[in-house]
């Protein structure tokens, strides 16, 4: 079995891949200096380069792409249908690094640390009132897969109510409640905090939008750790500039970087990340782990088991 890694492996990393099997061939490339001739009988590749897609999907010999991202919004993924190529992602690599950071927005805004903040840069001594707690909010996280997991079970340690959504009601872990995603509307009329951690596909564009602000909860705190692309920017300044409602926490943007002229960045009720949740220094190590389990599977059974994307749905 060739394998073709377009992420840098430690010797380690190397050794337990090549001590899988006396049949594995293994090659690091950068994806930069990557060529087509890298991809000749390729079975398998781990990471994704957009400069060899063509060759990549072409080669013929092609079973198996794993991602290290989460999101697989950058991969031709009709044409990977097509050809009958695997995907898998590295959905939960990131889960504690993006969770930690969405429980820190959380915090900022009942503490108005994030007032303090540019106060601190004023010279201000100043009183935010009022101050409130997470104990007793409730929490509705949109897309609860990896991310929603371990949030969910932060949040709850701090007494706070869970609320997860997702295709179906279907139970989840760390969640006191589970709802469709049909119910969207009836969901964010309720809660404290709604947590965007949708992918980007076709279904997800513009779901956040003018409808869903104006129904949610006016003390509600919206937060997108998950696509820029799932949240009608222009629906969303109109709703924090009528305070339809209370203020955002926004790691994502479409489009990406921010423009420096987009009232976002001035708005007090705001925070802004530039796209960060997602980097840890624990990130590289947990995706290899994703990657070592679903080769060792591929190579005892057939099959790969985890995070298998459906490429019809895009996630």
């Amino acid at each position: 079995m060739k394998i073709l890694s377009f992420i840098p492996l430690t010797d380690s990393q190397q050794r337990e891949i090549r001590e899988l099997s006396d049949d594995i061939t293994l090659e690091v490339v950068s994806p930069e200096k990557a060529t087509k001739e890298d991809l000749t009988e390729v079975d398998a590749i781990y990471g994704w380069s957009n400069r060899l897609e063509d060759h990549a999907v072409a080669n013929g010999h092609l079973k198996w792409i794993q991602t290290i991202r989460a999101g697989v919004d950058a991969l031709p993924l009709d044409d990977l249908r097509k050809e009958h190529i695997v995907v898998t992602s590295g959905s939960g690599a990131n889960a504690i690094n993006i969770a930690e950071q969405t429980l820190a927005y959380m915090l900022m805004f009942v503490r108005k640390l994030h007032l303090s903040m540019r106060d601190q840069d004023n010279d201000l001594w100043k009183l935010d009132e009022p101050y409130d707690e997470v104990f007793n909010k409730t929490v509705v996280m949109v897309g609860a897969g990896n991310i929603g997991t371990v949030l969910g079970k932060y949040c709850k340690a701090l007494g706070m109510k869970t609320i997860g959504m997702r295709r179906t009601a279907k139970p989840t872990e760390n969640m006191d409640e589970m709802m469709s995603m049909d119910k969207l509307d009836e969901a964010v009329a309720k809660v404290d905090f709604i947590v965007n951690i949708l992918p980007d596909t076709k279904a997800t564009e513009n779901m956040f939008n003018k409808d869903v602000f104006e129904k949610m909860n006016p003390n509600g705190i919206y937060i997108n750790i998950g696509r820029g692309k799932t949240t009608d920017t222009s629906d969303l300044i109109k709703a924090l500039e009528t305070k339809q409602i209370a203020g955002a926490a926004l790691d994502v943007f479409n489009p990406e970087p921010l423009p420096d002229d987009n009232p976002l960045w001035d708005m007090k009720n705001v925070i802004v990340t530039p796209h960060n949740a997602g980097r840890s220094p624990h990130y590289e190590e947990r995706a290899f782990r994703i990657f070592k389990k679903n080769l060792k599977s591929m190579l005892e059974n057939g099959e790969v088991i985890e995070n298998v994307i459906d490429l019809q749905q895009g996630y």
